[in-house]
């Protein structure tokens, strides 16, 4: 994953040290090899090892196409939990394909952003993130913001669906789908005590409806990704291979 390059076909491309460390310790690969190269931004690149020494590696672009997002865009509110599950959340999110992380405190969250320590918090959760998706072959690389008032993340979140992960809502999943397959998709999930009931009233008079998966409580480095899965593999790529064919779901007709 290169998002700082502007990939070329014939071009000489200087890879990072993280990548580097990768390609010789854990893919075993030397000079001659092939190599996929993503940019971040859909750019996908087979590319060959020129060199490859114990600091530094140079690799040849081959050729460049553009590769179609995921026929729906999912973004996860997440209410900020301690430090390794928020990995976690980043991590696996990222695999899963989720476009945009909000990282925001709410009322029981744990794990607290002090200001003094935005930036560099947030420069490790982007380097979390485009770890997992060099990983992953995820050709676009997720945002991450950090909004310091639920509300505010609230407001500054646009989507066809929206909806708020929460134990105390009376409808499950099914039941609030949509057949008409929705291009972008909200989900609020909240911090290790969960929300409160004026933090739900907040989301709901944003636009978020209330729903729950099952009758389990789920951690809150589990709801998430459980949703994102789910819908991914209903209106998303999960399983579909990269065509995005349509998926073959009845959901609730609300015409």
């Amino acid at each position: 994953m290169l998002p700082e390059v502007d990939l070329q076909p014939g071009q000489q491309v200087d890879l990072p040290a993280d990548l580097v460390k990768h390609l010789r310790t854990v893919l075993r690969l030397s000079a001659g090899d092939g190599i996929l190269l993503l940019d971040g931004r859909g750019g996908s690149a087979p590319a060959r090892i020129l060199s490859l020494e114990s600091g530094s590696a140079l690799a040849e672009v081959l050729s460049v196409s553009r590769l179609r997002p995921s026929a729906v865009s999912l973004s996860l509110i997440q209410g900020v939990p301690k430090g390794d599950k928020l990995d976690l959340v980043l991590q696996k999110g990222t695999e899963l394909g989720v476009g945009r992380f909000i990282l925001t405190p709410m009322a029981r969250s744990v794990g607290r952003i002090k200001a003094e320590r935005k930036e560099a918090k947030s420069g490790r959760w982007k380097k979390v993130v485009l770890e997992a998706a060099r990983q992953s072959g995820q050709a676009f690389l997720p945002e991450v913001e950090v909004v310091q008032d639920f509300s505010t993340a609230l407001a500054q979140t646009q989507a066809d669906l929206k909806l708020l992960l929460w134990e105390e809502a009376a409808l499950p999943l099914p039941n609030l789908l949509p057949a008409q397959p929705p291009m972008q998709i909200a989900v609020v999930i909240g911090p290790e005590g969960g929300l409160t009931a004026q933090e739900a009233e907040l989301a709901i008079a944003a636009g978020y409806r209330a729903v729950r998966l099952g009758p389990r409580i789920l951690r809150t480095e589990t709801a998430g990704l459980a949703i994102m899965s789910i819908l991914q593999y209903l209106y998303g790529d999960l399983g579909l291979g990269q065509l995005g064919n349509e998926v073959a779901f009845q959901g609730k007709d609300e015409s």
